[in-house]
């Protein structure tokens, strides 16, 4: 007599798999739900295990059969039991790539029909439902279920989607779409607050929008994308001035990358109970912690704020911007914050340099005891505030004027005169950077310790050389 025994594990997730097939949980099983007051960890094997199981046939579930996930209710949050249902009309312009907002939302376990022409069959048009991407798989402690949104293809017709965490729901547009302005019509859909600078009226914003039933909300412009809990905009009243300063931030980046102001797709940032690194991270979308949404809100307080999550904010979306061009090794958290800097320059009205890592008093210890200890350009690459500071020298002596001159030429270069290798990079930036000043910088990047080659150094011998005074201290 043959007897298999099953792991506890092995089971959950058996019983589970044919569960979401049938769109629900099987009797005696307790479905892991992740939230904030009770994460599930590391050293919590089955539960993880049946859970990532669980979420890898729900996304194989017909949409007729997925049901709302236990954990949803915690995150990404439930719609109203008197929400209701909806059908409407959005058009979409392919000729804008990645997520177009609908301001409507799929509630979790219910189906959401998109339909779309005809014409749009095989052009990769997709629906998605969430707008919160990061997969947290690889963390010890998930606050949340680590994957949430589902992505389905619109080829043309009617697409029936079901999400069990349910989310906003985006119209997806791949690169290069051919079909210009399309009608989508999407129906079993709840309302979401969404403000639109330009088309939204701030009126009817205060008296109905920003009430609106569904959890989530985005304020947006051509430019940037908020996706926020509802909670933190139900008491916004003016939500025009704020978008206004948001472009004014935008821009500054566009302006400093001396790229145009008018973007091919607008940047995103989406807020989160949990995130797969760090405090925020860059990309599409940015993404940063629950306790962020009231600062992004309040215009003061962004305003009034000198570093910490505000700068945080420029910070990752500096990152956006960057180019590895310019950027060697060593440096990737230094030059971003010429964009953190410029926009509390040029949007905030504040001093570029007021972060309390790199205030005059603070530069000074940090200076002399990096050139005391021998001006070693391993320690200047594990210190990105003492490598901000010789950026803030060229920018104090020759302005961002200097700056945007020398970034100009890199988005101008050819392929093939880009700089591959760190070493080609630092000589570039030395080099460029000495000739848009019209200074000869090599004695000055000699004396902070970071490397450049005799020959390029021998290039721009002509100039003047250049020291900021008092540099080095004595």
């Amino acid at each position: 007599m043959l007897i298999l025994r099953l792991s506890y594990a092995c089971a959950v997730c058996l019983c589970l798999a044919a569960a979401a097939l049938a769109g629900g949980a099987p009797q005696g099983v307790d479905v892991p739900a992740p939230t904030p007051e009770k994460p599930l960890k590391a050293d919590q094997a089955e539960a993880r295990a049946a859970l990532k199981q669980q979420l890898e046939e729900l996304r194989k579930t017909p949409p007729e059969k997925v049901r709302a996930h236990p954990a949803a209710a915690a995150f990404p949050g439930s719609v109203p039991a008197d929400a209701r249902r909806v059908e409407r009309a959005v058009e979409i312009d392919t000729a804008v790539p990645a997520w177009h907002s609908t301001g409507l939302y799929a509630p979790a376990g219910e189906v959401v029909t998109v339909s779309v022409p005809e014409a749009a069959a095989g052009k990769g048009l997709q629906v998605r439902i969430g707008s919160h991407t990061d997969t947290l798989w690889r963390l010890d402690s998930w606050k949340r279920c680590p994957e949430v949104c589902l992505r389905r293809p619109l080829d043309g017709g009617a697409t029936r989607v079901a999400s069990g965490f349910g989310g906003l729901i985006y119209i997806d547009v791949p690169d290069g779409c051919p079909l210009g302005r399309i009608p989508v019509r999407i129906a079993g859909a709840v309302e979401a607050p969404c403000f639109v600078l330009g088309k939204t009226d701030p009126a009817e914003w205060r008296k109905t929008i920003r009430a609106l039933p569904a959890p989530w909300a985005e304020l947006a412009t051509s430019k940037v994308v908020l996706t926020l809990p509802s909670k933190v905009v139900r008491s916004l009243d003016d939500p025009e001035d704020l978008m206004k300063f948001w472009n004014r931030a935008l821009d500054a980046c566009a302006e400093l990358a001396c790229m145009p102001l008018e973007r091919r797709r607008p940047e995103r940032y989406v807020a989160d109970v949990q995130i797969s690194a760090g405090y925020m991270h860059s990309g599409y979308p940015l993404m940063v912690l629950l306790d962020m949404p009231p600062v992004m809100v309040d215009k003061t307080r962004m305003m009034a704020n000198g570093h910490g999550g505000v700068w945080g904010l420029w910070h990752e979306l500096g990152h956006n911007h960057q180019s590895p061009a310019w950027t060697f090794g060593g440096a990737g958290e230094v030059t971003v914050n010429l964009f953190t800097m410029y926009v509390f320059d040029k949007a905030l009205g504040r001093p570029a340099g007021n972060h309390p890592e790199v205030t005059p008093q603070s530069a000074s210890r940090r200076t002399k005891a990096y050139l005391a200890a021998g001006a070693n350009f391993e320690d200047w690459k594990k210190d990105p505030f003492l490598g901000l500071i010789m950026y803030i020298q060229l920018k104090d002596a020759f302005g961002w004027d200097a700056y945007r001159k020398v970034f100009a030429e890199y988005r101008a270069l050819p392929e093939g005169e880009r700089p591959k290798t760190d070493d080609e990079k630092r000589d570039q930036w030395m080099v460029r950077f000495s000739r848009a000043a019209g200074r000869n910088l090599g004695p000055f990047f000699q004396a902070w310790g970071v490397p450049t080659s005799e020959k390029a150094r021998a290039s721009v011998s002509a100039l003047p050389a250049w020291m900021p005074e008092g540099f080095p201290p004595k």
